[in-house]
């Protein structure tokens, strides 16, 4: 059976209804839903379990199967935890899902909160296919103004867990432990908390069971939120990749490196089509952060990140095994902060010549959703796509890019307005493929996730 682990994924999260004065996690009261996309050419059984959220004390849960279901060949199976029957989801339920398949399967989980206007937040993250009993978190922040992390802890094994948090980074607090974590479980611990002070740093979860992890990047003010899986330290590599990469009239992108090695990494950044080049130091077992529009780099770098009016992918590479996350803001109209999207950086082992986009929408849904999705080709140089829209009797022509290229449905015109749907591409060379939604009105209405990639 292939397993997914979706760490956070929840009706409503335990503690965000919790009054100021102990606060946990971002304001608001939230749900979520679920989308799963079968990777096989054929038909799929898929079982999806529920386990309670892990509080001081607690006592294992065996589990409940909300549903069990088949998903068509390379079909997909949509699942919303709101409305459905009490025996499935009870209300105010917080805690996680195992989703299990006889086929390969791959989910995108969209977690928004149930506020209105400016005060909106949403972003998505991809199920966990890869545990690990060691995993890096490269942004962690704690009370950095008004911005904080919560990470949703799951124990992938079948034993119970015992979990050591220790943090990176100047003016890291000393290591959280969490102790006999039972199995399938999850526990929540939030960086909002007495023990940081403007702390911006990463992170390196250990324990004797494999984990599954999500962190979740949020203002104690409201209206945004970022998600991203944590990153195994098996997938840490000398080459990463950022595509999508945008610093293009309000938008800008930072990110967070982490050297997961005892030696100090040299660090360089290549931006596709740009003559940009930056390069700076990491020290052994530690961190740092590129913020190119603000001008933020870290000691004794040379070179630069683009700031204005580019729109690609980076390549990075390191003497030292790194991991990288990066995060997409759009300052513009709604006020700052108003659209935020975060992603792991990918490595070359995560291309392939046939990827899947689960979601791609045209003014879908009243004409109020819209998506686009940017590729990247693993090396550099070129490669030739073909397109297969689902549901759709005519698909685009092939197409020649070089280096990166994003697909943005009005002007690429490769499906009709009100499309709401996924696709496929095939390359004659690997590629890589992050995408994202966005909806209406001024709060954070924007979701980030990763392609997923496929058997040729």
């Amino acid at each position: 059976m292939k397993v997914l682990r979706l760490a956070s994924l929840v009706a409503v999260l335990v503690g965000l209804l919790v009054a100021p004065a102990a606060a946990q996690g971002p304001p608001g009261s939230w749900n979520t839903d679920m989308t799963f996309l079968n990777l096989e050419a054929e038909e799929a059984t898929l079982e999806i379990v529920r386990y309670a959220e892990c509080e001081t004390g607690c006592t294992a849960d065996a589990g409940t199967v909300v549903t069990s279901t088949t998903v068509a060949a390379n079909g997909s199976f949509y699942y919303n935890p709101v409305g459905v029957p009490e025996s499935e989801f009870p209300s105010g339920f917080g805690g996680s899902v195992v989703a299990s398949s006889n086929k390969k399967m791959a989910a995108t989980v969209t977690v928004g909160n149930t506020e209105t206007g400016s005060a909106y937040a949403s972003d998505a993250y991809a199920g966990v296919l890869e545990t690990s009993d060691s995993v890096f978190l490269p942004i962690v922040m704690g009370n950095l103004g008004v911005w904080n992390t919560m990470m949703v802890i799951q124990n992938a094994g079948d034993a119970n867990a015992n979990v050591t948090i220790h943090y990176i980074g100047a003016g890291a607090p000393a290591d959280t432990a969490i102790a006999n974590l039972p199995a399938n479980m999850m526990a929540i611990v939030d960086q909002q908390s007495s023990a940081f002070s403007n702390f911006n740093g990463s992170a390196l979860v250990t324990s004797n069971q494999p984990l599954a992890i999500v962190v979740e990047e949020y203002k104690t003010s409201g209206g945004v939120l970022v998600d991203y899986v944590g990153v195994p330290a098996a997938k840490a590599d000398t080459t990463v990749y950022m595509p999508g990469y945008i610093a293009l009239s309000v938008w800008a992108t930072d990110f967070t490196v982490v050297n997961t090695t005892g030696t100090e990494a040299t660090v360089n950044v290549a931006w596709d089509g740009a003559a940009n080049a930056l390069s700076f130091p990491v020290a052994a077992n530690g961190s740092a952060y590129v913020n190119g529009t603000a001008g933020y780099y870290p000691t004794g770098y040379t070179g630069s990140a683009p700031d204005s009016g580019y729109y690609g992918a980076a390549t990075v590479t390191a003497s030292q095994d790194i991991v990288i996350v990066y995060n997409m803001a759009n300052t513009g109209p709604g006020g700052p902060g108003n659209l935020n999207l975060g992603y792991v950086a990918p490595t070359a082992a995560d291309g392939s010549t046939k990827a899947a986009m689960p979601l791609v929408m045209n003014k879908a849904y009243g004409g109020n959703w819209d998506s686009t999705y940017s590729v990247q080709v693993v090396g550099g140089g070129s490669a030739t796509l073909s397109f297969a829209y689902s549901g759709v009797t005519t698909q685009p022509a092939d197409d020649n890019i070089t280096g990166s290229y994003t697909y943005n449905f009005g002007v690429d015109n490769h499906v009709p307005e009100g499309y709401a749907g996924g696709v496929v591409i095939t390359a004659n060379a690997p590629i890589l493929i992050i995408g994202d939604q966005a909806g209406p009105g001024t709060g954070d209405s924007s979701a980030g996730f990763p392609g997923v990639a496929m058997t040729p």
